[in-house]
């Protein structure tokens, strides 16, 4: 199965620490947001890409070439109108994409087993969404997308609903028919990904299936810190005895965030 990986944004709010790069080249304990996106998604058994670039676009395809050197193939899409809506990126990929894909952000960290269990769901003329029904404190309400759910099936999406039922973790899987359910949302003024989304939720098309793994949007500088804190977190091993815990792994882990900053 192929991923498409939306990479085209600018990302504004974050814009203080990528120091003239792309959002997505923005680095995290050694490697590029997008490099753990895509190192993440070969560790589910993904090993096709689809990227949508624009703002930067000539750094990313620089940076991560044809995917030879991560293992995968990769493939670039552009979008020149990266400055409208996250919608018109996933649109773009119309032409290239002509049977079922995993569609995923290029600023959203997540567990590999998310990915496989999406891979062993069944789509037809619909889309899943990953959400997260329990969401941790380091998940921005404010900024999150959220979802109303009914029985088995997406209800409503959007940011700042009164009522909803849990977050949308920014990871699909998506039939052909987000694409003209995107046309119809971009013809009515919406040109969200949300927005097709809901077209889609409207006719009884969306699923969902729940999470209780790690994942995070890294919307701003606060974010990243909190990944960085996260990972490094979990490079403490649950075997770990009290020297290696409190002295050992904790040495090593503050000189391996010293090395990737130098």
């Amino acid at each position: 199965m192929k991923a498409l990986i939306i990479a085209a944004g600018r990302g504004k709010r974050i814009s203080g620490i990528t120091k003239n790069k792309p959002k997505p080249l923005l680095p995290l304990l050694g490697l590029a947001l997008i490099e753990r996106v895509i190192l993440t998604s070969k560790q589910a058994g993904i090993d096709e890409f689809l990227i949508v670039i624009g703002y930067g676009g000539k750094k990313i395809k620089e940076k991560l070439g044809n995917g030879s050197k991560y293992g995968v193939r990769i493939e670039y899409v552009e979008n020149d109108e990266w400055e409208r809506g996250n919608g018109i990126s996933v649109l773009k990929a119309k032409e290239m994409i002509k049977e079922n894909f995993i569609l995923l952000m290029s600023d959203h960290l997540f567990d590999a087993d998310i990915i496989k269990k999406l891979q062993k769901a069944q789509v037809n003329n619909e889309c899943i969404l990953v959400i997260d029904k329990n969401p941790e404190e380091y998940i921005d309400l404010e900024e999150a997308t959220l979802v109303k759910i009914k029985n088995d099936r997406i209800v409503n999406i959007g940011k700042g609903l009164d009522e909803y039922d849990g977050v949308d973790c920014g990871i699909f899987l998506c039939s052909t028919s987000i694409f003209k359910a995107l046309e119809e949302s971009i013809s009515k003024g919406n040109e969200s990904l949300s927005g097709g989304i809901k077209i889609l939720a409207n006719k009884g098309k969306v699923k969902y299936i729940e999470t209780k793994n790690f994942w995070i949007d890294i919307d701003n500088k606060d974010d990243h810190k909190k990944a960085e804190k996260i990972l490094c977190k979990n490079l403490v091993k649950p075997t770990d005895g009290f020297i290696s815990r409190h002295l050992n792994r904790a040495i090593s882990i503050r000189i391996s965030k010293f090395l990737v900053k130098t």
